[in-house]
């Protein structure tokens, strides 16, 4: 509302299980963490993506442990050249209430 758009008409949009709202214009894609998994289950590279912001990282599920390691693996892919990838793929691991060390560490 704040650029003037309807959501999944421009830059914005989202996928949830069985629903999604965007267009060739969107560059900001939200994503359920079962959406961002069917993703990279059918392009290991991620391709057309740059960024990766997950939140809640402390919430402790088998669905988040595994987008977790996935992700590791595909950054650590990506740097040893075994990825098609153009480019980097930027993670961002969010939590309110975890210590930061545990995911430096991570």
């Amino acid at each position: 509302a704040e650029r003037g758009e309807r959501v999944g008409m421009g830059a914005v949009g989202y996928a949830v299980r069985g629903e999604s709202v965007q267009s060739p214009d969107t560059s900001l894609l939200f994503v359920t963490t079962g959406v961002l998994l069917r993703m990279l289950e059918e392009d290991g590279d991620l391709m057309g993506v740059t960024h990766v912001l997950v939140d809640e990282v402390h919430e402790r599920t088998v669905e988040n442990d595994f987008l977790l390691l996935t992700l590791r693996d595909l950054t650590d892919r990506i740097e040893d050249g075994k990825s098609s990838r153009p480019s980097p793929l930027r993670v961002c691991l969010m939590s309110a209430t975890m210590d930061s060390e545990v995911l430096i560490n991570y």
